[in-house]
């Protein structure tokens, strides 16, 4: 009976931290991994896809602290000014997909705001 009980209680320790861990924004790499199917759209190859909408709002739905918005941002924004990116297909990218995003897409977007 007590080993059952000192069982409980580490389960109940372990469930505490790990509930009151803080969450870590999401990498670039990983917002990058969710906006692999828009690559060919972005680059203004192709149209858009299920594949690549269903990636971004996956990636919209995954953002939902200001830390996970900030650092997609400056992952976005810094991918975009190395690959050549369709700014236009870029800004259409939210309405085609039908995802908020919280500031304008274009190059000089402030991620702070």
């Amino acid at each position: 009976m007590a080993h059952r009980s000192s069982v409980v209680g580490l389960v109940l320790v372990l469930a505490l931290i790990l509930y009151s861990a803080p969450a870590q924004a999401i990498s670039c790499t990983q917002a990058l991994q969710y906006l692999m199917p828009c690559q060919p759209f972005l680059l203004g190859i192709s149209d858009i896809s299920s594949p690549c909408c269903l990636g971004a709002q996956a990636l919209a739905q995954a953002t939902t602290s200001q830390a996970d918005r900030k650092s997609v941002c400056q992952c976005l924004k810094q991918v975009a000014s190395s690959v050549n990116v369709n700014q236009d297909k870029a800004k259409q990218l939210p309405q085609l997909c039908k995802i908020d995003v919280p500031v304008a897409i274009q190059p000089n977007v402030d991620c702070d705001a």
